[in-house]
């Protein structure tokens, strides 16, 4: 098949020429069409769900909302595993799928699950919503709307209003959630005192708000020939609007909402705020669609924002690059295509100190774009696109690339040379095609051999095979690619670039069957001694030096074979002390502080000390900007409690060029373990992001500790973290807060509310009212509708006493004909210790301690820390503990590499069997592998990842 291939292509050279020509122009066209991101898709399909409860406490929220809504959907096909996290008022499910699965008909399996439990849910409970689907690095932009004039709540307005909708609007973005400011209510707070004065009650408020907005359909008028529509316009316009509203009549006289409530705009109860540069601030964050290019999608947000700049008020500044995930693919592509480059000019040097001649070093030069325009071809064909592990492979396979090339053009040169000096020489083709074919046999099995050397990675799970595939399979393509080229590009070019006139006009004569059948009689194994004439001065300077090298090694091979033993041995003595890492570290160009207070923090007091936090590291050069996002906003797939903040870094590397990232990272953990009340865990986006995947927790390592009861758990988990702090390397150790906090507990009293005429329902309704609040209705202003809300006004429920004297509805069966009364007339009001937060895997709570490690490697350290652990816990019947993150990953890899490792030699021990014909020489190749150990271990300063 090659022989024919070679033959053809030199008969067919021009229209080879044209086909390479279209094969580079159809690879310009795909290039522009594949999606450019960080990483492939690292993530497994997942699907969230959030319910929204509010008010309620966190053990109600687990029984009543997440365990159903776990047990429901856990029956789903393809569910690998089932993550929850559950918060005052939140549950929040993660549902895992297995990799092969469809995101988006799991999101319908998971959505006809839910809605079987909707109904189910208590009531007050929000239906449960499933979060938009986004990448796994979703975050493309986040953005500050700062000002020294505007309100809060005009710069939570411009956010939702002016900058959401449009961004929406561009294809790629998946969502824009925004925190901080006020989020704008038309509200409506009751006066318990004027409502019992006037003997109205919440629920009658409630029903007169609901009616009094909205626009009624008529019916149809004729007059005149024509027909007219008739609508009643009744929707609220304006605050007035609302005090106007009458709720009642009472000896003739309308009592009106004005009489009974204070009538202003305010904002939500906030559950997060933002902070920009030290500034309040509203923070954006803008997440891409799943599949997006990430380059692509980012210039258009860019240019959106830089559109709505100009419309905004006077007074208010939008700052586009609080985080910006394009500005680490840009520095990956452009360290990557220079790497390209001088591996381009370092290829093109050596082949001219080799040939001296500039029309072979273009035509070796040009084969290495023609190739990777194939592993382009071959990696859209996958649907895999451009990042940094597919750059990553194609930078690796540049040597693997060329030298295919070089290896054909180096022998058609030598081949020419010396056919030009016989007496009777050789047609040019059959000299072309003679030198093709001499070294075919061992570049297709060169290039076999070495693909093989990827082939483990295809056997790898999770995020490890989602990662590395594509780099593989780039490197496949490439070399496969090259492989293509050199028999086919490669020999008609050799034929138009390197054969001279005059001996083209001899080459009429040879056909193509003539051509293709001269393997027969010249074979493989006719070779042409080398005529040091027909070489160049370096390569005659280089052999000379060679053979006085070889030539004493042969007369002292015993030496020379102990000194490769003793090498080797010494290299595989150090290999221990190199220690082992999942992954290589990455450098984003941004930092990510996490900051954890104790659990009751209040979100007020969480800003106080994000401030002391910003004014910190604000005072290193590299940081450009410090953006702090406390607790969540709704629908935000980080769902923070207020006592957590996160803290986006900006850096600029070039402020201080000889501080490397891991120093600045080592004195910014110092800096920040002296500010008293919070626990800090620095490190990157993507890392992160990686992290969150592997285990669920934003750390490195993840130790959970399943068990069942809560106080047990947290006191093990104590322990636990005291250990895991004393191993030496292990930083940023950060233990899940599921500690009890103070909540106030209001219990009902049966039998008194049944003397009152109440039941438990209306109860506890009212107290939603006041306390939480509701949202009775909506106003519209334009396109955009705010909330119309009823609540109590603020010194009514700002102490547990006042909450004791709130005033519920009551239909006076019993002592007295009341329209109202106090709380405390019918419930036992307390302060209790209640869980703060309470996680679960699979059905099972656990705990879940976290850390980095910083200044050993990860290997070493998991070692370490399993020892003392089991020295120092001992775990009651029914308790356990795993380790998660990149250590177990690092273990599953490890396994299939090895398995599979020793598989793929002993192909590649039968592949050179064939190739030489016996063993002995497939045993004498495959000796030297292990040679390879001691440049590992003498030229590498880095863990070996595995």
């Amino acid at each position: 098949m090659f022989t024919r291939l070679i033959a053809w292509s030199l008969h067919n050279r021009l229209l080879i020429l044209a086909l390479t020509l279209v094969l580079c122009l159809l690879g310009g066209y795909t290039l522009k069409q594949m999606p450019v991101d960080v990483f492939p898709e690292f993530a497994p399909p997942q699907v969230v769900v959030q319910t929204e409860a509010p008010g309620m406490a966190t053990q109600d929220v687990e029984t009543l909302i997440t365990y159903p809504l776990e047990s429901a959907i856990n029956g789903t096909p393809g569910v690998a595993s089932v993550r929850s996290k559950t918060s005052v008022g939140l549950s929040t499910i993660t549902v895992v799928f297995d990799d092969r699965t469809d995101i988006y008909r799991n999101r319908q399996l998971v959505n006809e699950r839910i809605q079987q439990m909707s109904n189910r849910l208590p009531p007050g409970v929000n239906p449960p919503v499933m979060l938009p689907v986004t990448s796994a690095v979703g975050w493309l932009v986040k953005y500050a709307l700062i000002s020294d004039t505007a309100s809060p709540e005009t710069l939570r307005t411009i956010s939702d209003w002016t900058i959401r909708p449009r961004i929406l609007a561009l294809g790629g973005v998946a969502s824009v959630v925004s925190l901080g400011g006020e989020v704008k209510q038309y509200q409506v707070r009751l006066i318990p005192e004027r409502m019992l004065a006037y003997g109205v009650t919440i629920e009658e408020v409630r029903q007169a708000l609901t009616t009094a907005n909205q626009n009624v359909p008529g019916a149809f008028v004729h007059q005149a020939g024509s027909e007219l529509v008739v609508g009643t316009v009744g929707r609220i316009q304006s605050l007035e609007d609302i005090r106007k509203t009458a709720i009642t009549v009472r000896k003739g006289v309308p009592i009106t909402i004005n009489n009974v409530a204070i009538v202003a705009f305010g904002g939500e109860i906030k559950r997060g705020d933002g902070a920009y540069n030290t500034k309040p601030a509203v923070i954006g964050t803008i997440s891409k669609a799943y599949g997006a290019d990430t380059v692509t999608t980012t210039a258009k947000v860019e240019q959106a924002l830089k559109n709505i700049k100009q419309t905004l008020p006077a007074g208010v500044a939008l700052k586009t690059e609080v985080f910006r995930q394009a500005n680490f693919i840009e520095s990956a592509i452009h360290n990557l295509t220079r790497a390209l480059l001088e591996g381009a000019i370092i290829v093109i040097a050596v082949l001219f100190l080799f040939l001296m001649n500039w029309r072979a070093s273009f035509i070796t030069f040009l084969s290495m774009p023609v190739s990777f325009v194939i592993g382009l071809l071959v990696l859209h064909y996958f649907g895999i696109g451009i990042n940094s592990m597919t750059l990553g492979g194609m930078a690796i396979a540049i040597g693997e690339v060329v030298d295919d090339g070089i290896i054909t053009v180096e022998n058609v040169v030598h081949r020419l040379r010396v056919n030009r000096q016989e007496i009777n020489p050789l047609p040019a083709i059959e000299v072309v095609f003679d030198a093709v074919l001499e070294i075919r046999s061992s570049v297709v099995y060169a290039t076999v051999i070495i693909s093989l050397v990827f082939l483990p990675i295809f056997f790898l799970s999770g995020i490890a095979e989602r990662i590395f595939s594509p780099l593989a399979i780039a490197y496949i393509a490439s070399v496969l690619g090259s492989l293509v080229v050199s028999i086919t590009m490669v020999p008609a070019l050799c034929y138009l670039l390197l054969v001279r006139s005059q001996e083209k006009k001899e080459d009429a004569e040879v056909s193509l069957h003539a051509l293709s059948q001269r393997e027969r009689h010249y074979g493989v194994e006719q070779k042409t001694e080398h005529n040091a004439e027909s070489e160049t001065r370096f390569v005659r300077w280089l052999k000379g030096h060679f053979l006085t090298a070889l030539h004493w090694s042969l007369a002292h091979f015993k030496a020379v074979v102990a000194m490769s033993l003793a090498a080797f041995l010494f290299a595989l003595a150090l290999l221990p002390f190199f220690g082992t890492s999942f992954l290589p570290e990455f450098h984003e160009g941004n930092f990510i502080v996490a900051m954890s207070t104790l659990p009751g923090t209040s979100l007020e007091e969480s800003m106080r000390l994000g401030q002391q936090v910003q004014k910190t590291l604000m005072r290193y050069p590299q940081v450009i900007s410090i953006a702090q996002r406390a607790g969540r906003s709704e629908l935000d797939e980080d769902a923070l409690p207020p006592n957590v903040s996160e803290f986006d870094l900006r850096l600029d590397f070039n402020k201080n060029k000889f501080m490397p990232p891991d120093e600045l990272l080592r004195l910014i953990r110092a800096d920040l373990a002296n500010i008293p009340g919070a626990v800090f865990n620095v490190g990157q986006f993507i890392a992160h992001r990686m992290d969150e995947v592997l285990s669920g927790v934003r750390a490195q390592v993840a130790v959970k500790l399943f068990g069942d009861n809560l106080s047990t758990l947290n006191e093990l988990g104590q322990s636990l973290e005291a250990v895991l702090k004393s191993v030496p390397g292990v930083v940023d150790v950060n233990k899940e807060q599921q500690i009890n906090v103070p909540q106030v507990i209001i219990k009902i009293d049966r039998e008194k509310a049944a003397r009152y005429g109440v039941n438990v329902g209306q109860i506890s309704e009212d107290v939603q009212v006041l306390l939480n609040g509701v949202s009775v209705s909506s106003v519209l202003e334009g396109q955009r509708t705010f909330d119309l809300y009823l609540r109590m006004d603020e010194p009514g429920r700002d102490s547990i006493k006042a909450i004791q004297k709130m005033l519920i509805d009551a239909h006076g069966q019993a002592e007295a004909n009341l329209s109202q009364i106090p709380l405390r007339a019918v419930t036992d009001i307390k302060v209790e210790p209640q869980p703060f937060a309470i996680n679960r895997e699979n059905v099972q709570r656990l705990l879940v301690i976290g850390f980095n490690v910083q200044g050993r490697d990860l290997g070493s350290v998991i070692a370490d820390v399993e020892q003392e652990v089991q020295e120092k816990i001992k775990l009651p019947a029914g308790y356990f503990i795993q380790y998660g993150g990149q250590f177990e990953s690092q273990q599953q890899a490890s396994k299939v590499i090895l398995t599979f490792g020793a598989l793929v030699i002993f192909i590649m021990l039968i592949l050179l069997h064939k190739a030489f014909g016996t063993f002995r020489e497939a045993l004498l190749v495959m000796f030297n592998l292990p040679l390879a150990l001691i440049g590992e271990s003498y030229l590498s300063l880095s863990p070996v990842a595995r």
